[in-house]
């Protein structure tokens, strides 16, 4: 797991997407330059109790989390967070999970 999400601006507009667009839902461009969030404010938190076709599935939270790029984000939490909680967002294989800011970092 490591600091950051990888997204993506506008080359033409600036408009900020995750995941990946092919065309800009602004100005219609279809070139990319990445960037990174690390940081989001949680606005919403639901557990998930059960996954269809999943064995031995354990309780997860999940929440919506707003970002400074503008993009709401759908994280997967690490530790306890509550509604209004500023978080640092990290990516595990292209997913975007979220940690209380200021928790100790995950390598």
């Amino acid at each position: 797991m490591k600091l950051g999400l990888n997204i993506w601006r506008c080359s033409s507009c600036g408009k900020a997407a995750f995941p990946k667009r092919i065309f800009c839902s602004t100005c219609s461009g279809a070139t990319w330059d990445n960037a990174q969030i690390v940081k989001g404010k949680i606005e919403e938190i639901s557990l998930i109790h059960h996954m269809i076709g999943q064995e031995n599935w354990e309780k997860r939270c999940i929440a919506n989390a707003s970002t400074d790029a503008g993009i709401p984000l759908t994280v997967g939490l690490i530790d306890d967070v509550k509604i209004g909680d500023e978080i640092d967002i990290y990516e595990l294989d292209g997913a975007p999970f979220g940690r209380k800011a200021h928790s100790p970092h995950v390598n």
